[in-house]
């Protein structure tokens, strides 16, 4: 039986843990060739990709670093050199660090918005050729909660979040005409190693109680709804955001 992702080339950057190493292995599950990113855990990505490739999946590790144009244009460079294409990209590399008001160290603001949104507009405006190239695309974005309703403490990554929201909405406007999907996924809390620092504490409980459901949703529930996304089942979903978040914020 054919899988329904069969031979589609997929570039996502930041996959060697959490949401990004979950959506490798959904998308790989359903066919798809996935070549990922990693900036410094080489061990995972190593892990990962020798995981995968024992499974008969075609897949990449490639090192670059999400705030680089040239790591992106070589990344791209070296996907369609390997498979001849690039049809689709994940942008879900970023980093979540406190920016309280007094904002007496600027070091962590710099930090996001050279990640989450300068570098996220790098990467796009690298991938945007090369799905241009094959006449289509689509591309799926990570944001956060955060970017819907501020969060306290960190209102740098939550600015950075609503940037990329409102990132989506324009690639959509501006790239629908060219044949290429953009949408985005917003989770909220998720049970990874980026927000181990409180999910592995006492303070576990007072988040799981904020979810209707009953649970902290996990990187397999986020990677699931991308691998949508960027399906023919979603063909007619355009410029959206798909809340992931256990039903903690309901919003339109």
């Amino acid at each position: 039986m054919t899988q329904p992702m069969q031979n589609q080339r997929i570039l996502l950057t930041g996959g060697s843990r959490g949401i990004g190493a979950a959506t490798v292995r959904r998308l790989s599950d359903l066919g798809a060739r996935v070549a990922f990113t990693y900036r410094i855990r080489t061990d995972a990505a190593e892990a990962l990709t020798a995981h995968l490739a024992a499974e008969g999946r075609e897949v990449l590790a490639i090192q670059a670093d999400q705030r680089s144009r040239e790591d992106a244009a070589a990344a791209v460079a070296q996907v369609e050199e390997a498979w001849g294409g690039l049809d689709a990209f994940v942008g879900n590399a970023g980093v979540w660090l406190p920016t309280p008001v007094d904002l007496q160290d600027e070091g962590n603001l710099l930090a996001i918005l050279e990640t989450n949104v300068t570098g996220l507009f790098r990467w796009n405006a690298e991938v945007v050729p090369a799905l241009r190239r094959q006449g289509r695309g689509a591309i799926v974005l990570v944001a956060s909660t955060a970017g819907q309703r501020g969060e306290a403490g960190y209102g740098g990554y939550a600015a950075s979040k609503g940037a990329v929201i409102s990132l989506t909405k324009s690639l959509a406007a501006e790239l629908g005409p060219l044949g290429i999907r953009v949408n985005c996924v917003a989770p909220g809390w998720v049970d990874t190693d980026m927000s181990a620092g409180t999910l592995r504490s006492p303070r576990r409980g007072q988040v799981e109680a904020a979810f209707p459901l009953g649970r902290i949703p996990t990187a397999e529930d986020i990677a699931g709804p991308i691998a949508f996304l960027l399906g023919d089942a979603a063909a007619a979903v355009h410029g959206e955001i798909l809340n992931v978040n256990g039903g903690t914020v309901l919003c339109g």
